[in-house]
């Protein structure tokens, strides 16, 4: 069972949204951006886990702790998007893109430089 999940990161919470290798939207949720409570909402998710986000200023943090959680992970650049906007499309069309190889440059994060990686 394959999972794509969207996540829509932000100072305070984070909005992930979780596909089907259908494309059915199964889980929506709004997380606070806390390791703990990311890796937790992670986890949760069944299946093989595929997980898209945004370059930002949290993009390297987010990878290093989230990456031993998912078999792919997976940073995009900053697209402009046009028409109606929120946290919830957003995340649904980071899944969407990679659902269906629509992501076309991603950006390189290396792999943690530690064993353990810090959730804080």
């Amino acid at each position: 069972m394959q999972r794509y999940i969207g996540l829509d990161a932000h100072a305070s919470s984070c909005t992930l949204v979780v596909l089907t290798a259908a494309g059915k939207k199964v889980k929506e949720l709004v997380v606070e951006t806390h390791g703990e409570a990311l890796v937790e909402a992670i986890r949760l998710v069944p299946g093989r886990r595929h997980l898209v986000l945004e370059e930002g200023t949290q993009s390297a943090w987010l990878h290093e702790i989230l990456e031993r959680h998912v078999q792919e992970l997976v940073v995009v650049p900053v697209r402009r998007s046009k028409g109606q906007k929120s946290d919830s499309i957003d995340a649904q069309r980071l899944a969407e893109a990679l659902r269906t190889g629509a992501i076309e440059q991603p950006v390189f994060k290396a792999p943690a430089s530690s064993p353990r990686a810090s959730c804080r």
